[in-house]
């Protein structure tokens, strides 16, 4: 049985709506706050930006077709 995809594309648009900060003029001033020394919309972009990163690299280790096969086929090649 196939797990569902929809959750991940889901994570993925809502990560990316965050990491691109178009809404920070919404909040007034509070995007221009400094937070570790840059503003609060550079840190906040930066850890979504890592977020992504992150996610993409699970996904790719948990979700990515294994092809067993042909990984077999180069080990029994490799013991001649």
């Amino acid at each position: 049985m196939k797990t569902p995809r929809w959750p991940i594309v889901l994570t993925y648009l809502i990560a990316f709506a965050i990491a691109v900060p178009w809404y920070w003029g919404w909040f007034g001033n509070a995007g221009s706050e400094p937070v570790f020394g840059l503003p609060r919309w550079v840190v906040v972009s930066i850890s979504a930006s890592v977020f992504i990163s992150c996610l993409t690299a699970w996904v790719m280790l948990r979700h990515w077709p294994v092809d067993d096969e042909a990984d077999d086929a180069v080990d029994k090649e490799e013991r001649k």
